[in-house]
């Protein structure tokens, strides 16, 4: 049957179509392939135990005093050991220097984790700047639902708790700067932050009758007095405060760096 000229062209364009979407599919399969490998070799150091193997895929931006403790957790929650295969549903880079996966874990008993691993470029490698479970809404944006839980913002919070009391105790304001997220660190020194909580080490150290007082904080669950939220820019503030004479109030704010959220930035009054 002879094909009629409109449509042998249209069908000609059809091909030429399919052939452009492969090659672009296939360049763009390519130019994202070092993400893959450092993703696949990160779950790999994970399923085997090697922590340490597994930390060196991080950037240095996402990583600070308390990553092995987050990445050891992340391995027993995950049932990490189990590991049975990885999937990548989408991929991308953005010029000159992030990437983004986007797949799930799977593992051998048939559970299903889906993640976003977002990446940075250290000179010609990529690394991971952070994990970001779907399933635990610990990602990017503003949308209520993709605030932590109730639950895990009264751990952040006590935690953050817990290491302010403990730096005003033992005066070891280096130790509290490590923990913090790198955003914070690259817009101020270990002296400027010691400057600010100076105030709160010399009632320490100058009222004894105060010390009690800051020992019961590390022990109380916080009241949160708004509503947590994730701002425009991706920050995560919980304001509260402490039933306790006198009342201590707090605004904590934090970003999300490596496996978890990281503090940006500190209010508190008592």
């Amino acid at each position: 049957m002879k094909v009629p000229p409109i449509v042998r062209n249209l069908l000609i364009g059809l091909g030429s179509f399919a052939a452009l979407v492969a090659i672009v599919a296939a360049i763009i399969f390519q130019a994202t392939s070092g993400l893959t490998k450092v993703a696949d070799s990160f779950f790999e150091a994970l399923k085997k135990g090697d922590t340490d193997q597994a930390l060196k895929y991080f950037s240095e931006q996402a990583l600070n005093q308390s990553s092995r403790e987050n990445l050891d957790d992340f391995r027993a929650v995950n049932s990490l050991a189990d590991l049975k295969n990885l999937s990548w549903s989408n991929r991308s880079i953005s010029i000159p220097d992030s990437g983004k996966l986007t797949g799930t874990v799977n593992l051998k008993n048939g559970k299903n984790i889906p993640l976003t691993i977002s990446f940075t470029k250290d000179g010609e490698d990529w690394r991971i700047y952070s994990i970001k479970k779907e399933a635990a809404g610990i990602v990017d944006g503003v949308d209520e639902k993709e605030l932590p839980s109730e639950e895990k913002l009264i751990r952040i919070s006590q935690n953050t708790t817990k290491r302010f009391v403990n730096v005003i105790k033992t005066n070891d304001f280096p130790s509290f700067y490590g923990a913090i997220s790198h955003t914070w660190r690259m817009e101020t020194s270990p002296e400027e932050l010691s400057k600010g909580l100076e105030q709160f080490r010399r009632v320490y150290e100058t009222q004894t009758a105060s010390r009690p007082y800051f020992e019961s904080l590390m022990n109380m669950q916080p009241i949160f007095t708004d509503k947590p939220s994730i701002s425009q820019n991706s920050v995560l503030v919980v304001s509260g405060r402490y039933n306790i004479e006198p009342e201590f109030t707090f605004t904590y704010k934090y970003v999300f760096e490596g496996l978890g959220w990281k503090l940006v930035g500190l209010k508190a009054n008592f």
